[in-house]
């Protein structure tokens, strides 16, 4: 006949079984924790990518407003209008936040006019890089700056192998680790040019990671974004460089005076802006050129996940572009 377990064999059995009791609950609590922080990343991840599609819908939406605004008005002195005089809203290029309620969601919309930033392109970025020497006064390191960032894009755009006094060729970008560059040619798009060492220096990009400091580079074909910039996108040095202001009492006013506009609607003509001040920054154009930068973002309060969009377009008439194909200059997720 068989004899039952001894005490000692039963006790290991225990142990054996409590190990095992105790193994397959920390799997189990560890499982719970992959999935449970595998949740909230596929949650983020999710609400990231429907954004998105809010974005884009919005985007959508915002063009044919802006559309609808400019058959209605026609054009629009910007930083003067009264909203109150309307019962509805008005999408013009002036620069001021909207919100537009898109199926339960609350986003974020400024409209601004595509005229603004230092123009780069062709031969202008002599100009626009000699105009950041004004108000610098005799700083010969901030002058050798400019000048030698001048000789990179020189370099960079010209079609011979000739480098210029500090500019940069083939082998310099083999020597960085940046083959193939430089382009060799005509700057096809704004971002590169930070590619050219010394650049972010001087034109850094603005806190969203943009380089709003320089003008959209249009893809060819499309269409051509000329003027001065405009005065509500202005920055302190711009309105030095295009109003001869250099008075910094003066130039504080009028950045105060746009700010209002911007977060008050406070008109520029009856705000604190003194009027003979404001008629000397007649060579800032406050009129629509119909060409448009929009950003999107999610409104303030909101804490879910939003990618931010920022899109450049030319204006349609209502009924859309006559070979129905919408041309951006610009659209990028940030």
């Amino acid at each position: 006949m068989r004899k039952g377990l001894s005490s000692k064999e039963q006790g290991s059995a225990l142990l054996a079984v409590l190990v095992l009791v105790f193994t397959g609950g920390l799997i189990t609590a560890l499982m719970m924790a992959i999935g449970s922080s595998g949740s909230f990343e596929v949650a983020s991840h999710v609400e990231q990518q429907r954004s998105m599609f809010v974005a884009e819908g919005v985007a959508q939406r915002v063009q044919w407003l802006i559309s609808a605004d400019r058959y209605l008005h026609g054009s629009e002195t910007l930083g003067e209008t009264d909203y109150e005089e309307y019962e509805y809203e008005r999408f013009i290029a002036d620069s001021t936040p909207h919100v537009i309620d898109y199926y339960g969601r609350q986003v974020k919309v400024v409209i601004e006019d595509a005229r603004q930033g230092r123009r780069m392109d062709g031969t202008q970025y002599r100009r626009s890089l000699d105009s950041l020497k004004v108000g610098m006064g005799d700083d010969e390191d901030f002058t050798e700056l400019v000048n030698n960032l001048k000789d990179k894009i020189t370099d960079y755009i010209d079609s011979n192998d000739d480098v210029s006094n500090e500019g940069l060729e083939e082998s310099d970008y083999e020597g960085l680790d940046m083959k193939p560059l430089p382009r060799n040619g005509t700057i096809q798009f704004r971002e590169e040019l930070l590619y050219i060492p010394g650049f972010r220096e001087l034109m850094p990009v603005d806190k969203d990671g943009i380089l709003s400091s320089v003008r959209l580079i249009p893809p060819e074909n499309t269409v051509t974004i000329s003027g001065n910039p405009s005065l509500l996108t202005a920055t302190k040095q711009e309105i030095m460089n295009y109003c001869n202001i250099d008075d910094e009492d003066e130039l504080e006013a009028i950045m105060e005076a746009i700010r209002e506009w911007k977060t008050e609607k406070v008109p520029l003509s009856d705000g604190s802006l003194d009027p003979l001040l404001l008629g000397r920054l007649n060579n800032m154009p406050r009129t629509e050129s119909g060409i448009y930068t929009v950003r999107i973002t999610a409104d303030a309060g909101d804490p879910r996940p939003f990618k931010r969009l920022i899109f450049s377009f030319q204006a349609s008439p209502v009924a859309g572009p006559s070979d129905k194909i919408i041309q951006y200059l610009q659209w990028m997720f940030y």
